[in-house]
């Protein structure tokens, strides 16, 4: 049995299907407005979390990175305590060797001076007086009874053997002399170079020192930017929500309009 329409409903029912036909494209548009805002909201949204969640790694290295720079810079500034005590140290070993080098160049002059003094004095001895002065250089000579009426002098052998045998340490100690100065120079030129590399370490130490502050500040800077970016981006979204809301609301408010009317 067939179930019968009142005028009544059946002429609301042809009013909503008149009105939906002369506002069809109205209708549309206001669908395709509602969807286009609902997902660019959902696009907005997981393009922030991915942008957020990118920053958050970008960050954290950067705080990573930051972290090892301040522990080189530790380092380095240790190295350079230890670079100073050194160069203080070789400062210090330097000027006492230096006045110990005066002294002993100043006790090699008066040894010189004193020497060409007394060979001076020995060219004007008597005879007696000058084998006096041969048996105190040459121990184990005796020159007793050795003076003649002549003012000559009579040599034994035991006297030539002593006297030569004390003269065989001079061209010795020439030599042991000669190769000490040449050690010493030696020793000179090393401690020289070793100064060099002391000082120029401690000046890539200081250079190393301004390159790890500046790679600090330049982290630092880094993460102050991401956290100016994050915002830009959060203020970004926030507008974009602002003005498709507005555009959703006036849409809504045209269509409820045609509606009415």
């Amino acid at each position: 049995m067939a179930t019968a329409i009142s005028p009544t409903t059946g002429g609301e029912l042809g009013k909503i299907r008149s009105f939906l036909l002369d506002h069809e494209k109205l209708l549309i548009t206001v669908i395709i407005a509602i969807t286009l805002w609902w997902g660019y909201g959902k696009y907005a949204q997981i393009r922030l979390d991915h942008d957020n969640a990118a920053l958050k790694q970008a960050t954290l290295v950067s705080q990573q990175q930051a972290t090892q720079n301040a522990a080189l810079l530790a380092q380095a500034q240790q190295q350079a305590l230890v670079v100073a005590a050194d160069k203080a140290a070789l400062q210090a070993l330097t000027d006492k060797v230096t006045a110990q080098n005066a002294q002993l160049a100043q006790a090699n002059a008066t040894l010189a001076s004193a020497l060409a003094k007394q060979q001076h004095t020995d060219a004007s001895l008597p005879v007696p007086a000058l084998v006096d002065r041969w048996a105190q250089l040459a121990p184990g000579t005796n020159f007793t009874g050795a003076v003649t009426s002549g003012n000559n002098v009579q040599v034994t052998p035991s006297n030539a053997l002593a006297t030569v045998q004390q003269l065989e340490k001079v061209p010795v100690l020439t030599t042991e002399l000669a190769n000490e100065t040449t050690a010493k120079t030696n020793d000179d030129q090393i401690i020289t170079s070793q100064s060099k590399n002391i000082f120029d370490l401690g000046g890539q130490v200081t250079t190393l020192n301004a390159s790890l502050a500046g790679a600090t500040k330049l982290d630092t800077d880094h993460q102050a930017q991401c956290v100016d970016e994050i915002k830009v981006v959060k203020a970004q979204a926030a507008k974009s929500k602002r003005r498709w809301f507005v555009i959703g609301y006036v849409a809504g408010f045209l269509s409820r309009e045609f509606i009415t009317k």
